[in-house]
């Protein structure tokens, strides 16, 4: 979105303030929200806090609006007063407020935007959302862009593939430099050695034949002036070929340096695309063979129901939180080739509510996990998971904000229920 939701909902009047300082009041109980639900490692109060937001309906006396109203109060004290002035909802405004902290925790955390997308998406179409139905559905759309392109990636079924570039390496050598014999200086110590003092030279004696004198001072001094070039010389040489060796080094630990990370990301590449196989081939198999692991029997030998809420548990024991949404498809397509068009037909949610009696002892020990207690809004998962622990439906539609009339198929149940089961993991995971 390219405004906030607090200022969207500003704009289309659904909370009605020009002061200033109240809107920046909104702002600052907008923070404190985000502060509370990012207190803890495991994010599981973002589940009734968006439940909340999400149903213009809720009641005041709601355990979340009611903590959630008492923030903005400390923040605006006269917020009661404004709003009876405005004859507004005092729910609106900390639903707005809830919705601006939700989208806030969301950005840049696929984690927390697939955990609000998976708490949302099936609820969403039972709340009467009227005139703010645009604002919320930019922003649920915008959550499901980011969990899809999370599940894509994960899967590795991008239509993009990013293959891993290798940059090669130069290696300037330097040119190695020719030492070279100083002609001149070398003449020169030669003379120097030869040649009598009085001609020029060093030598104290005429080169005289037999004179022993001349030939001693001779010897060690042209040997020595020779000597002296020579390892200057070679000395200048190996100055140069050192330069070189240190050159190539340095080029080598840069091309080792490169080379070490573009092994380690071509590995990270292979052994992802590997476990996406593996995860594309586990479900397949899973699907042909209608084998459900909780029961230990094949989903052909089970009731419509049973099958529905067996495959929703088998399913999300493998696959990760987050997921690309062919898999919801799946999930379908593998209900309907056990059921046929029975898996699309609706049914009275009181109805299915009613038969939860009815499902395997296995599957119900399994639900009973995720019941939760409390007055606060619940998934369907958990609000499901209370009626096979208690034998009572008529909570049902309290906690969940659900109307008594609402119906579904099994198809749209066994999705519903995969989706809070992935929403539990990414609220529960440290």
């Amino acid at each position: 979105m390219t405004e906030s939701i607090l200022q969207a909902y500003l704009n289309e009047q659904h909370i009605k303030t020009d002061v200033k300082e109240n809107i920046e009041s909104l702002k600052k109980a907008v923070k404190e929200v985000n502060n509370y639900l990012t207190r803890r490692k495991v994010k599981i109060d973002i589940i009734p806090f968006t439940l909340v937001a999400l149903d213009p309906k809720v009641k005041d006396n709601d355990p979340v609006v009611q903590q959630v109203e008492k923030i903005i109060i400390k923040k605006w004290p006269a917020f009661k007063n404004s709003v009876t002035a405005t004859k507004d909802r005092s729910t609106t405004y900390v639903r707005a407020v809830i919705l601006e902290s939700l989208s806030q925790l969301s950005k840049g955390d696929a984690a927390t935007s697939a955990l609000i997308w998976l708490t949302a998406r099936d609820v969403i179409r039972y709340y009467q959302l009227d005139s703010e139905e645009n604002v919320i559905s930019q922003l649920l759309q915008e959550l499901a862009d980011i969990t899809e392109e999370s599940g894509q990636a994960a899967w590795e079924i991008s239509l993009k593939h990013k293959a891993t570039k290798f940059r090669g390496a130069d290696f300037p050598i330097s040119e190695v430099k020719v030492a070279q014999v100083n002609e001149e200086k070398l003449r020169k110590s030669i003379n120097d050695a030869i040649m009598y003092t009085g001609w020029g030279g060093k030598n104290p004696a005429y080169p005289y034949n037999g004179n022993q004198s001349w030939s001693d001072y001779v010897v060690p001094n042209l040997s020595e002036g020779i000597t002296e070039e020579i390892n200057r010389v070679i000395s200048d040489q190996t100055k140069s070929l050192s330069t070189i060796s240190t050159s190539v080094q340095k080029n080598l630990d840069t091309y080792f340096a490169q080379l070490q990370p573009f092994f380690e990301n071509l590995n990270t590449s292979l052994a992802s695309s590997i476990t996406a196989n593996n995860k594309r081939s586990e479900i397949l198999w899973w699907k042909q063979s209608m084998y459900s692991r909780l029961l230990n029997t094949s989903y052909r030998s089970l009731d419509q129901l049973n099958v529905a809420v067996c495959m929703a548990l088998d399913l999300s024991d493998q696959v990760e939180a987050i997921y690309p949404e062919s898999v919801d498809y799946l999930l379908r397509e593998t209900l309907k080739d056990l059921h046929r068009e029975q898996a699309e037909e609706e049914h009275l949610l009181i109805d299915l509510l009613t038969d939860s009696s009815n499902l395997h002892k296995d599957i119900r020990s399994v639900l009973n996990e995720y019941a939760a207690g409390g007055d606060t809004r619940n998934p369907l998962l958990s609000a499901w998971a209370n009626v096979v622990q208690s034998g009572e439906a008529t909570e049902f539609f309290t906690e969940t904000g659900v109307d008594k009339t609402a119906k579904l198929t099994v198809s749209d149940l066994a999705v519903w229920l995969f989706h809070g089961l992935q929403a539990h993991k990414l609220a529960t995971d440290k």
